[in-house]
């Protein structure tokens, strides 16, 4: 419960922050517009391929989708997190200076994406082949990927790291702030779901259960429930960014930024053995990020 509450918190300041530069939500929205088409274009003809049984033409163009929307996403990820740390800088930034960042990062986006993408594909493979053992491999795997890349897409945007160092700088930053008994991912984002995330999807089942019966109003919940689970993803994906540069600037120097305190950024990481916002000293228990 203390746990939910800490989350809750962040995620309404991280919201407090969109609130008062609402162009931030651009970023996420013109990456999920621009992942959608390209999604189609390359998945689509790739999957219909794998259906047709034909592997020698989808495998192909199945790797490629999945590394250019790995691309595309990043993209504007490090362009959001270029905009938001020049806000807590006290600097005027626009969509268009978080993306002049981008491009001046693009081969070490390039480079992330391909890492990123070979990562989702292994996860994939050893959760739909491994059996029970590849599931749990695969779960730990991601849970230990997604914790260490949380602060990657800052380090990329604000230090110009290639992939391999991202990765080391992450889990260095992580384990000079939060030791090395980190157990848990970060606490934000439960509140979008609650309210966002849930409703649609509950939204989206009760119009496909009343289709049959009710066909119009079973069509207009599920578009009102797919709008919304939209809007709550976008929300989601940009109050990540927000937070993720402000956890990023307290791990590297102890800053504070954003109207978050302290306690607030201390907190958002679960650490083994610790109460309360209280840290344990760097280094004081053997372990691994």
């Amino acid at each position: 419960m203390r746990r939910i509450k800490r989350g809750w918190a962040l995620t309404k300041k991280s919201w407090g922050l969109l609130r008062e530069h609402p162009s931030l939500i651009r970023f996420p929205l013109y990456g999920a517009v621009a992942t959608t088409l390209l999604a189609i274009v390359t998945l689509g003809p790739g999957l219909y391929l794998w259906d047709e049984d034909q592997l020698a033409g989808a495998i192909p163009l199945i790797v490629l989708g999945v590394y250019v929307l790995s691309f595309v996403g990043f993209y504007f990820s490090v362009g959001l997190a270029a905009c938001a740390d020049m806000i807590f800088r006290g600097q005027e930034a626009s969509v268009g200076d978080g993306l002049a960042v981008a491009r001046t990062r693009i081969a070490q986006i390039s480079g992330w994406a391909a890492v990123s993408a070979a990562i989702s594909l292994v996860m994939g493979l050893l959760e739909n082949q491994g059996g029970t053992l590849g599931t749990v491999a695969a779960r730990l795997v991601g849970m230990a990927w997604s914790l260490i890349t949380f602060i990657s897409v800052p380090v990329i945007a604000i230090e110009g790291t290639g992939p391999f160092e991202t990765i080391k700088r992450s889990a260095s930053l992580f384990r000079e702030r939060w030791g090395q008994q980190i157990t848990g991912n970060l606490a934000i984002g439960g509140a979008v779901f609650l309210i966002g995330v849930l409703p649609a999807v509950l939204l989206i089942v009760a119009g496909v259960a009343l289709w049959s019966a009710a066909s119009f109003l079973g069509a207009l919940l599920v578009i009102v429930g797919g709008l919304v689970l939209a809007i709550a993803l976008l929300i989601s994906r940009a109050l990540s960014g927000i937070f993720g540069v402000a956890l990023y600037r307290y791990a590297l120097d102890g800053e504070v930024v954003g109207g978050f305190t302290q306690e607030d950024l201390e907190s958002a990481v679960k650490v083994k053995g610790r109460r309360g916002g209280m840290k344990s000293p760097p280094g004081a228990t053997p372990g691994t990020v």
